[in-house]
């Protein structure tokens, strides 16, 4: 069922934070650590880690346990493509 607040306030938190769009399209095609992911976008550890956080409590990020070691990976690789195409749609009209 379709549900206007959770769609409204995902996009809120998408959106909030350039960082976040960046951790999303990180894990689009495969399973990364935080401290990866921290290291790929040459962030600090404990802010990818609220943001993984937040992206896991939204269900667009999973968090996968392997070998005691946790991976992260994207929900659903069309969260991602659709941030790109928006990126993409906006350099185009600026």
């Amino acid at each position: 069922m379709y549900n206007q607040n959770y769609m409204d306030e995902t996009l809120k938190n998408i959106f909030s934070d350039p960082a976040i769009t960046n951790i999303i399209c990180s894990v689009y095609d495969q399973h990364l650590t935080l401290d990866a992911i921290a290291n790929l976008l040459n962030l600090g550890s404990e802010l990818v880690n609220i943001h993984l956080k937040k992206l896991v409590d939204l269900n667009l990020v999973k968090k996968v346990q392997k070998e005691n070691q946790e991976y992260f990976i994207i929900s659903n690789s069309k969260v991602c493509d659709s941030i790109l195409m928006l990126k993409d749609a906006i350099q185009r009209i600026s």
